[in-house]
């Protein structure tokens, strides 16, 4: 009897269509489930090369232009909104970065903000060479243009003040570091460290997370479409 039921079933176009419907579903779940975690990931992946790259870029761009000791070199080091000013205003120093006496011949410190293929934001922390003043925290981009790594994006986002003896440490943000800013964040600008402070990490680790969150999406719409792309092949079977 049990024969009879597993050959009817067998020549039964319906049963055998929803069988092979059934496989193809398992299969495209079982290949989503392995492509979102690899999404997840890959937003603060860096290959080793593509580290090496930046890292060999951050040694020659930061003493080059930041600290403005080799202009001509440094033109050939950037791209982007980073050269926006003609070649003779370059190498007068009048430039889109901002200058900082870094410490350090190697700059191999930075944490990812984001990856993806050829384009890779960062976070890193410079040293003075003075006890004068405080390290600095810039942001920057790196992308691979022409099969050579540059920096296109490159901007303080915080200063700290040295500790001074009877005096009270300062932070100044992005707002105190525009142009004219000066005179007023040496006087009104500059914030007592306070209970607010304590937020500031919370609120950058949230940023960093919804714009992991973000370009994770954006990779899993492009698996999406992969995924249909399978789901068609194996209906065509």
């Amino acid at each position: 009897m049990a024969a009879a039921q597993d050959t009817g079933a067998a020549n039964n176009p319906q049963t055998g269509a929803s069988q092979r419907s059934v496989a193809r579903g398992s299969l495209v779940v079982l290949l989503a489930l392995m492509l979102v975690p690899t999404a997840l990931a890959d937003s603060k992946r860096v290959k080793p090369a593509d580290r090496a790259a930046i890292n060999k870029l951050l040694d020659q761009f930061i003493p080059a232009v930041v600290e403005q000791k080799d202009l001509k070199r440094g033109w050939d080091l950037v791209a982007g909104v980073e050269k926006t000013v003609s070649y003779k205003e370059w190498v007068k120093g009048n430039t889109p970065v901002q200058t900082y006496p870094a410490r350090g011949t190697t700059f191999h410190g930075w944490l990812v903000d984001y990856s993806s293929p050829g384009d890779v934001g960062l976070d890193i922390l410079l040293q003075p060479t003075s006890r004068k003043l405080g390290a600095w925290s810039f942001r920057a981009e790196a992308q691979k243009l022409g099969g050579k790594w540059k920096i296109t994006t490159w901007y303080p986002v915080a200063t700290y003040a040295p500790p001074l003896a009877g005096k009270t440490q300062t932070v100044l943000g992005p707002n105190d570091l525009g142009p004219g800013n000066g005179a007023a964040s040496s006087t009104t600008s500059k914030a007592r460290l306070g209970p607010w402070v304590l937020a500031v990490p919370g609120l950058a680790l949230l940023a960093l997370a919804l714009g992991a969150f973000g370009f994770a999406g954006v990779r899993r719409a492009k698996q999406r479409r992969r995924v249909r792309a399978i789901e068609q092949l194996l209906a065509r079977d």
